[in-house]
């Protein structure tokens, strides 16, 4: 059984249960605006890109002017419910745990800089996590940027990594960067989804991922 020195995990859907609120938020801010409301499935999907790259995909019509609107609205409404949103059940001493065995653990995610950190302040989880990296540090998934740089920073080869993400764009974004990767089916994108991917693995629930990274780390 292949073991890895690395950890790196994606943020929303994957480690913390926001996928709906996420949803919600883009919904509303499209409401907000006037401009066609997308499916769940559709909202669902942009999950874990950029949010400029996530509102042109769900509006290909929305002009940059009204771009920043966009993201004001999109960010109010999903702040508004920043006190409801937590960690999957088990998640934070799970994390700790991979931690104190001396497991590299870091983050790549869609979002911004500022939302990661008040994450990890409001969590108490900063000292966690040896490096992260941001949607706006770096070019958004799929393009392996971010794990590129988390790599670098980390002094870690590709094989010694596995990623962990509930999107198409994760495992994209690992395979592009030679680094393994396992897709969780409990957050944004389906399992059916997910397996066009390919990823290395894929887990159901947050039990399956947590025995699966416990088994090769």
């Amino acid at each position: 059984m292949k073991t890895y020195r690395a950890v790196i995990f994606d943020w929303d859907g994957t480690l913390m249960d926001s996928t709906q609120h996420i949803v919600a938020a883009l919904r509303s801010a499209c409401a907000d605006l006037g401009l066609p409301l997308p499916s769940v499935e559709e909202a669902s999907w942009v999950i874990g890109l950029s949010i400029e790259a996530a509102l042109y995909r769900l509006v290909p019509d929305l002009t940059s002017e009204r771009m920043e609107a966009f993201a004001e609205r999109y960010r109010a409404h999903f702040l508004s419910q920043d006190r409801e949103q937590q960690l999957f059940p088990g998640q934070d001493a799970f994390l700790r745990g991979l931690h104190q065995r001396g497991v590299v653990l870091g983050v790549a995610t869609g979002k911004s800089r500022r939302g990661l950190d008040r994450a990890l302040d409001a969590l108490a989880l900063r000292e966690v996590f040896q490096a992260t990296r941001c949607a706006d540090e770096a070019a958004g998934k799929p393009d392996p940027a971010m794990l590129e740089q988390l790599l670098h920073e980390l002094s870690l080869e590709p094989f010694e990594v596995v990623m962990v993400g509930d999107t198409t764009h994760d495992v994209l974004m690992a395979r592009y960067a030679g680094v393994d990767s396992l897709a969780v089916s409990y957050g944004a994108h389906s399992r059916k989804e997910l397996g066009t991917a390919e990823p290395t693995a894929l887990a159901s629930s947050v039990g399956d991922m947590q025995a699966w990274l416990l088994a090769r780390t």
